[in-house]
C-alpha cells in the first residue's frame, strides 16, 4: 500500500486523515493508534518558506510512513525553537552527516504533531467515525442523558431524551412504545387494581389491638388506583393481534420493554384491541377473537395478566 502521495498538501489534518484512511482497510488495522505505530512526523531540516504545510512523505526501513510537516514544527523557517537551532543542525549534517540532533529534536515533534491531530480529531466526529466502529456523538447524548449504565435497549440515542428525567412520562412511554412496535399505543393512568393486605394490617375476631373502626380495613383484598396503569394498543388486524398475547412473537418483549421504562414498584396491565371482522362462530379463540352474546361495533378488546413487580 502506498502512502506516499500528498493528498492535501495545505491541509495537514486532511492528509493524515486521509492516510488513516488508508491504513485502515489493512486487516491489522487498529483505528487512531496507526496514528503513533505506522506514522511519524518530522520537521524539515531547512529555512526555506514552505509551500504548503505537508512536505515530503517517505517509508522508512521500519516500515513507518515519514511524514514532513513544514509549520508548526519545532524547527525550520516556521518552527518553534530559535532559527539558530535550524542553522547549527544544518551546519551539522551538511559538513559532518550528523542528524543526531535533528533525530532526537524529532521526538518531540513526532508527539505534537499527533497530539495536534488527536485535538482536531475530538471536534471532527465524522473523521473519528471513519476509524472507530463507535460513534462519538452518540456516546457523548447517551452520556448527557444518563443511560450508558442502564440496560442495551434503553441506549439509544433517538430516544434518550425519553430516559433522562427520573420521572417517567405516559406521553413520553406511548412514543416509546409506537417506535418500537410500530402500532399505536395509548397509556392510561391510576387504573390500580387488586392488592393483598398483610395480615398485620387487618382486623380479626379477638384481636384486641386491631379493633374495628382501629384497622385499617375489613378482608383481605383492597383496591389501590396509584400501584398501576394500563397500555393500550391498537386497533389491531386480527392477523396481528395474536404476536401480543401470550406466547406470540412480541408478548415477553413487550412487558420487559414497559418494566425497563417504568423501573420496580409500579403494577401495569396489557389490553389489546382487535379489529373485529368476523361473523357467526366459525372458528376463534374465546376472549380473543370470540365473544358469548352480541358482538361489539367492530373491535374487541383482549385484557392481558397484571405484570407485577415480582412477576
Amino acid at each position: 500500500m502506498d502512502l506516499s502521495t500528498i493528498f492535501s498538501r495545505y491541509n495537514f489534518f486532511q492528509q493524515v486523515r486521509l492516510m488513516l484512511r488508508r491504513l485502515k482497510e489493512r486487516p491489522e488495522s487498529n483505528g487512531t493508534k496507526s496514528l503513533t505505530s505506522d506514522i511519524s512526523f518530522v520537521s524539515p531540516l531547512s529555512l526555506d518558506a514552505p509551500a504548503g504545510e505537508v512536505g515530503q512523505i517517505i517509508r522508512t526501513e521500519e516500515g513507518v510512513w515519514q511524514v514532513e510537516v513544514l509549520m508548526y514544527g519545532m524547527t525550520g523557517a516556521l518552527g518553534a525553537l530559535p532559527t539558530t537551532y535550524t542553522e547549527w543542525m544544518l551546519e551539522r549534517y551538511y559538513r559532518y552527516g550528523d542528524k543526531t540532533a535533528k533525530a532526537f529534536i524529532d521526538i518531540f515533534n513526532n508527539r505534537l504533531h499527533a497530539l495536534r491531530y488527536l485535538a482536531w480529531l475530538k471536534y471532527h466526529y465524522y473523521a473519528s467515525y471513519e476509524l472507530n466502529s463507535q460513534r462519538p456523538l452518540s456516546e457523548a447524548l447517551l452520556g448527557l442523558a444518563g443511560v450508558m449504565q442502564s440496560a442495551p435497549a434503553l441506549q439509544n440515542e433517538a430516544f434518550a431524551g425519553l430516559f433522562m428525567h427520573p420521572v417517567r412520562s405516559a406521553l413520553n412511554l406511548e412514543t416509546w412504545l409506537e417506535n418500537l412496535f410500530s402500532v399505536p399505543a395509548r397509556v392510561r393512568s391510576f387504573t390500580g387494581g387488586w392488592l393483598k393486605v398483610p395480615s398485620e394490617q387487618c382486623c380479626h375476631l379477638g384481636h384486641v389491638r386491631l379493633t374495628l373502626g382501629q384497622a385499617p380495613m375489613l378482608g383481605q383484598m383492597r383496591r389501590d388506583r396509584a400501584s398501576g396503569f394500563t397500555v393500550e394498543l391498537g386497533p389491531l388486524p386480527l392477523s396481528h393481534a395474536p404476536q401480543y398475547l401470550p406466547g406470540g412473537k412480541f408478548y415477553a418483549d413487550l412487558l420487559k420493554r414497559i418494566r425497563e421504562y417504568v423501573g420496580p414498584g409500579l403494577a401495569f396491565s396489557v389490553e389489546i384491541i382487535t379489529k373485529h371482522d368476523r361473523h357467526g362462530v366459525p372458528g376463534g379463540c374465546l376472549g380473543v377473537d370470540l365473544c358469548l352474546g352480541q358482538p361489539g361495533p367492530g373491535f374487541h378488546r383482549v385484557y392481558l395478566p397484571v405484570c407485577r413487580e415480582q412477576e
